[in-house]
């Protein structure tokens, strides 16, 4: 079965990736989250966060159903186990 990590946005797996350098420690544990969670209900508030912060995603440009589904951060746009 795919991890989130696996089914990240490329763009948004890209940008986290370019932060690891200036970041190391949050960016080192959000990729393992991420790589240990296989749906968007595995992730808690903190963690979500963490993928806004290191996407660099305006907040403004993220609907609710972003947050709840990870549809803006996934590249298939389903959050749950599909």
């Amino acid at each position: 079965m795919k991890t989130i990590y696996d089914r990240l946005n490329p763009e948004i797996l890209e940008s986290i990736n370019r932060d690891g350098w200036r970041y190391p420690l949050t960016t080192k544990a959000l990729k393992k989250k991420l790589k240990n969670s296989v749906s968007w209900d595995d992730l808690t508030v903190a963690d979500v966060r963490s993928i806004v912060l290191h996407s660099h995603v305006k907040v403004i440009n993220i609907e609710a159903i972003d947050f709840i589904f990870g549809d803006k951060f996934l590249a298939n746009g389903i959050g749950n186990n599909k």
